[in-house]
């Protein structure tokens, strides 16, 4: 590979980009307005979830209590765990969205008769369904409990519930950092017109003819819209804190590192795709079909992942990138913890390119 070679590409590249408003645009000023625009439409509320149980009692009562939510298609069992950090740890890996903890004695106060507690966590870095949820919840021991109400004990158990991430439960703070997935993908459909439209114009046959090898193009082409998509990505996440007051528990220099996969893995899905179309107007819907529509309804964004649909989520790299910002703005998590999604978007980031080398190499070499 031609050091050289691989420079005029990029400078092509750059200029283009600069010198075409609308490109220039799309890849970095529009993922923000579309952030802010978005971020005000899905600021709703929703629904079903893992939880786990902390059963500190383990007396017929509680165990009745177990067995009755469990019999819920709403409330998922996830386990029991043995102490109070592994149920905080289970959440802030988002293995679990809520956390039961019945406390010693509850079966004992509830046979005589008295008042007992338990308490309900919530995972508010999802606050779509959080607050259903533990609704949820908290309606279903109060049903349960029925049996034990008197005319001198009107509310057997006493809920204490607390969210965990979001406090307060604001929508805007669980939507806003999963919306920048959404965002992000604008840079990846300028990177599909721009090389549908050389086709169409014809320059790419000219740079075909020329001794441009297939990496040099590839890498040509990827860098300069990563490079501006990291932009974008800044002017977005200065958007999320500063105008709609998302707290960022993390670092930002890690969001930035997983900002750099999920652009390599949305961008190299892009070139291998356009790779086989001619046309623009083909290339923005086989963009939006790839990864618009499905990033709104299979990765978690507005709906829980449905366990039937996890292999296709998963291969979204939007799903990877929505838990990553909602764990990293709102959980204050680094790459330890999110390293699964991180390497399946360096996964996905790899193998797209070296599809798209390999493939260029097919019909121009």
């Amino acid at each position: 590979m031609s050091i050289r070679r691989l420079w005029a590409i990029l400078r092509k590249e750059f200029r283009h980009i600069l010198r075409d408003r609308r490109i220039l645009f799309m890849v970095t000023v529009s993922p923000a307005i579309m952030l802010m625009a978005f971020a005000y439409v899905f600021s709703f509320d929703l629904n079903p979830t893992r939880m786990a149980v902390f059963d500190q009692d383990r007396s017929p009562h509680s165990r009745q209590l177990v067995l009755a939510l469990s019999q819920d298609r709403n409330l998922i069992p996830a386990g029991e765990v043995a102490r109070y950090p592994d149920l905080r740890r289970e959440m802030q890996a988002g293995r679990i969205k809520l956390g039961l903890v019945i406390p010693p004695g509850f079966g004992a106060d509830l046979a005589a008769g008295r008042q007992t507690q338990v308490q309900v966590l919530g995972d508010g870095s999802d606050a779509i369904n959080t607050s259903t949820q533990m609704a949820l919840l908290a309606r279903r021991i109060d049903e349960w409990s029925q049996p034990f109400r008197s005319r001198a004990l009107p509310q057997p158990v006493e809920l204490q519930a607390e969210t965990l991430y979001n406090p307060d439960i604001k929508g805007r703070w669980s939507m806003v950092p999963a919306l920048l997935a959404i965002a992000m993908i604008l840079p990846s459909m300028s990177v599909a017109l721009a090389l549908a439209r050389e086709k169409e114009l014809g320059s790419f046959e000219s740079l075909a003819a020329t001794p441009v090898q297939a990496p040099e193009y590839i890498l040509g082409k990827l860098a300069p819209y990563m490079v501006f998509g990291v932009i974008s990505a800044g002017l977005a996440i200065a958007v999320a804190v500063l105008w709609f007051r998302v707290p960022m528990r993390g670092r930002y220099l890690d969001l930035m590192g997983f900002t750099l996969l999920y652009l390599w893995a949305t961008l190299g899905i892009s070139i291998f795709v356009s790779s086989f179309i001619t046309n623009q107007s083909t290339a923005l819907r086989a963009v939006l079909l790839l990864f618009l529509v499905p990033s709104f309804f299979l990765t978690g964004l507005i709906i829980p992942i449905d366990e039937q649909a996890r292999l296709v989520a998963y291969s979204l790299p939007a799903t990877h990138y929505v838990a990553i910002n909602r764990a990293v703005f709102l959980k204050g998590l680094s790459w330890g913890p999110l390293g699964f999604h991180a390497f399946l978007l360096l996964a996905m980031g790899l193998l797209s390119t070296v599809l798209t080398v390999l493939s260029f190499r097919k019909r121009v070499g």
